[in-house]
């Protein structure tokens, strides 16, 4: 019984100190801090740009055979094959 008291006494302490330590320094907005070793950011810098991304085009040979991480084959896409979803059936579970 004693022992129980004691562990339950011991974890409100425990939960109360944790509770107090996350709300330390939280005020406000809640900015990010300025970096400590290199020069903060410009404000042109934090400004967001609205500019598309392009992406490199990569060329796929089809004579290679492309292997994953795990050392699966990678299939070759096929962009002229079109997806007819009407032949695919109802995948029941094994």
């Amino acid at each position: 019984m004693k022992v129980a008291i004691k562990t339950m006494i011991k974890t409100a302490i425990a939960f109360a100190t944790l509770a107090s330590l996350a709300g330390c320094g939280l005020r406000g907005d809640l900015e990010r801090p300025p970096p400590i070793f290199t020069d903060p950011p410009s404000e042109e810098a934090k400004v967001p740009v609205d500019v598309p991304v392009a992406f490199a085009a990569i060329k796929i040979d089809p004579s290679r055979t492309y292997y994953n991480a795990l050392g699966g084959e990678i299939p070759k896409p096929s962009p002229e094959a079109d997806v007819e979803e009407s032949s695919m059936g109802e995948v029941s579970p094994g």
